[in-house]
C-alpha cells in the first residue's frame, strides 16, 4: 500500500475528526434547510484531499482510485447517509476490461524497392477495445481525408473512394476551420462513432488515426492515448460478459505525425494534405495504390473492478432524485490529457474535474443528512468511477439501476463547478424537462452572487447526466461552469480553485433539488427513450406516441368478426 505524505495523512485526519461549521446565512426564499452547514471550509477540505499529489490523479484501476472510494462513503456515513450499494453496502461493483496484446503488433509496408516497419508504442499504438484480432495481408491503405460526409455543408471527402477491404488513414476531428468557439469546439463529425460508422459502410477493415498538426489542442467524444502511452493507461470498457469484439467496430490504431508522413511520402505531407482538404481540395489525395501494407494484431481480455460509491437520505415517498458526479480524474496524464506532449507522466490532480463534484454531491447530502427535516421525496447519492474513460461507471449504474428508472424524478450531475469564471454558471440540459427548467429559473435568482443562463438545447453527451438521459428516459440536467485553460491539464490544482463561487453554486443545486423533492408534480421528459415512465406510472413524454398492446389488438379484432 501507498505511505501517504504528511498532506494526504493531515487531510484525512480532518475527515476523521471532524468538520468545521460556518454560520453562513441563507438567501432570503430559500426554502433548503440546514443550508448554512454547507461551508468553505468542508469544500476546501474535500477539494484539497482528493486533487492532492498523494492521490495521484484518481485515475480508474489504481490503489488511488480505491483510496477515493473510501473517502466519499466515511464523508457519507460521518454525516448519517445511508449506504444503498449493492448487499446493503456502499459500494457497487464496475467490471471493465481492456485489451492487452499476445506479442506486439506489427505494421510494416512497402512501397516498390521502400520498406518501412513501425515500432508498437513508438510509432503506433491501438486505441480502441475491447477485443482485436486481426491480420491483414499485402492489403492497401487509402487516405480517406477527416472521414466526414456533411450534407449541410457540401462536404463528402470519401465520396467515390475505394475502401473496401483496404485500411483507411484518416485525420482526426474534423475541418479546422469548422472548429467553433465554446464548451465543445467539434460538431458530431469528429465523433470517432461517427467516422467508423460511415467507413463500416463503406467497406473499409481497420481505420490508421492520425492527429494533424492543424488540430493540436483540440478534443472529441473519446479522447485517445498518445503512441507512447497506450498500454500505461489503456482505453478501459465495461465487462458485460462478452468477449467477442465490438458489434460492427472496426480496428483502430493511432499512428504518430512522423509515421503518417513516411507512409504518405515525405515529412510535411499530413500537413499539406489536412491544408487541402480543410479547403475541401480532394483532388490533392495521394495513390497509395502502390503501397503493399501488412497488419497483424492478436489480443487477449484482461479483467478488472473499480467501484462506484452510493448512499441515501430517504424521504416520505419512493420516489427518488439523483445527484451524481464522477470521482476519477487522468492519473498520470497518459490517456486524454490536453497537455500531453508538454506534462504526460506528470500527475494530473482533476481539482475542478472532478473533485468540485464530488464535494458538491458530499455537502448537499449532509446537509440533507443532518437537517432534522425528512424530504417529501428521497435522494440517491452518486459517485463515478470511469468517466474520463468514456462514462463507464454512470453507463454501469445505468444498466444495472439500484433504485427502478421508472422511480426517478431526476438526475442532477454535477462536473466541473470549481472554476467558474466572471462568475457564469450554465445550467445545461434543464429544456428537457418543464418542471426541472422552471425549478431552475425560480431558484436562480435567490443567487444573486451568481451569473446563471440556461441552454435551450438538449443535454450534451459530455458526462454522466448522459447514460440517464439517453438510455434510462430520466430527466436531467448539468450545470457546468464552462471549459477552462486549466482542464484535463497537469494544472487543474486545488489552489486554481474558485471556492467563493463553486460554495454558492453548491447552495443553489441544494435548493434546487430541495424543491423537487417538495413538488407534488411529476417532471415531464422530452428524449429519446419514447416509452420512459415517471414514478406516478404515466409516461413522462405526453407527446411520445403510444405502445401498442397486443392484447387490446386481438380483442378489438375479435370483436369486429362479430
Amino acid at each position: 500500500m501507498k505511505i501517504w505524505k504528511p498532506l494526504a495523512a493531515a487531510a484525512l485526519l480532518l475527515l476523521i475528526g471532524g468538520r468545521t461549521l460556518a454560520n453562513d446565512t441563507p438567501a432570503i426564499g430559500v426554502s433548503a434547510p440546514n443550508m448554512d452547514s454547507i461551508t468553505l471550509v468542508d469544500i476546501r477540505s474535500d477539494v484539497q484531499f482528493l486533487a492532492s499529489d498523494e492521490m495521484v490523479g484518481r485515475e480508474t484501476l489504481k490503489p488511488e482510485s480505491a483510496i477515493t472510494a473510501a473517502y466519499v462513503r466515511s464523508r457519507m456515513e460521518r454525516a448519517g447517509v445511508l449506504p444503498a450499494g449493492v448487499n446493503g453496502g456502499w459500494y457497487q461493483p464496475v467490471k471493465l476490461k481492456h485489451n492487452a496484446w499476445q506479442e506486439a503488433p506489427s505494421l510494416s509496408w512497402t512501397r516498390g524497392e521502400q520498406r518501412e516497419t513501425l515500432e508498437y508504442g513508438k510509432d503506433f499504438v491501438s486505441t480502441e477495445g475491447p477485443s482485436v484480432s486481426l491480420h491483414i495481408e499485402a492489403g492497401q491503405v487509402v487516405f480517406a481525408g477527416y472521414a466526414v460526409n456533411d450534407t449541410g455543408r457540401g462536404y463528402n471527402d470519401i465520396e467515390g473512394v475505394d475502401l473496401k477491404g483496404k485500411l483507411a488513414l484518416i485525420l482526426r476531428y474534423e475541418p479546422t476551420p469548422w472548429m467553433r468557439a465554446g464548451r465543445n469546439p467539434f460538431s458530431r463529425n469528429a465523433f470517432l462513432q461517427t467516422k467508423e460508422a460511415l467507413l463500416r459502410q463503406a467497406g473499409a477493415a481497420g481505420i490508421l488515426l492520425v492527429t494533424g498538426p492543424r488540430s493540436l489542442g483540440g478534443s472529441d467524444n473519446q479522447n485517445l492515448p498518445s503512441p507512447e502511452a497506450g498500454e500505461k493507461s489503456p482505453p478501459l470498457s465495461l465487462d458485460l460478459g462478452d468477449d467477442t469484439q465490438t458489434a460492427g467496430s472496426l480496428p483502430l490504431f493511432h499512428v504518430t505525425l512522423a509515421a503518417a508522413d513516411r507512409l504518405l511520402g515525405g515529412k510535411g505531407e499530413t500537413e499539406r494534405l489536412q491544408k487541402a482538404f480543410d479547403e475541401a481540395d480532394f483532388s490533392a489525395r495521394p495513390d497509395l495504390s502502390g503501397v503493399s501494407l501488412d497488419l497483424k494484431a492478436v489480443s487477449t481480455v484482461v479483467r478488472g473492478e473499480d467501484r462506484n460509491v452510493a448512499g441515501m437520505v430517504k424521504g416520505e415517498l419512493d420516489e427518488w432524485i439523483i445527484f451524481g458526479a464522477h470521482h476519477d480524474h487522468l492519473g498520470y496524464g497518459f490517456f486524454g490529457a490536453r497537455d500531453a506532449r508538454t506534462a504526460m507522466g506528470q500527475i494530473h490532480n482533476g481539482a475542478d474535474d472532478n473533485a468540485s463534484g464530488v464535494s458538491t454531491v458530499l455537502e448537499i447530502a449532509e446537509a440533507l443528512a443532518t437537517c432534522g427535516r425528512k424530504p417529501r421525496r428521497s435522494f440517491l447519492f452518486l459517485t463515478f468511477t470511469g468517466e474520463e474513460k468514456g462514462l463507464l461507471g454512470s453507463s454501469w449504474y445505468v444498466k444495472h439501476p439500484l433504485i427502478p428508472h421508472e422511480k426517478v424524478v431526476a438526475m442532477i450531475n454535477i462536473d466541473m463547478i470549481g472554476r467558474i469564471e466572471q462568475s457564469k454558471i450554465t445550467m445545461d440540459g434543464t429544456s428537457c424537462s418543464k418542471l426541472l427548467d422552471r425549478h431552475c429559473k425560480e431558484a436562480a435568482p435567490l443567487f444573486p452572487e451568481l451569473n446563471v443562463s440556461f441552454n435551450d438545447k438538449p443535454p450534451m453527451p459530455a458526462s454522466d447526466h448522459w447514460p440517464f438521459f439517453s438510455q434510462a428516459g430520466i430527466p436531467v440536467f448539468f450545470p457546468f461552469g464552462g471549459v477552462n485553460k486549466f482542464m484535463h491539464t497537469a494544472e487543474d490544482d486545488a489552489e486554481t480553485i474558485n471556492y467563493a463561487d463553486m460554495l454558492a453554486c453548491i447552495k443553489l443545486l441544494y435548493e434546487i433539488g430541495w424543491r423537487i423533492s417538495e413538488d407534488p408534480g411529476y417532471a415531464d421528459y422530452t428524449g429519446p427513450v419514447k416509452d420512459s415512465v415517471g414514478p406516478d406510472g404515466n409516461r413522462r413524454d405526453p407527446k411520445a406516441p403510444k405502445p401498442v398492446d397486443p392484447d387490446a389488438e386481438q380483442e378489438e379484432e375479435f370483436s369486429a368478426g362479430e
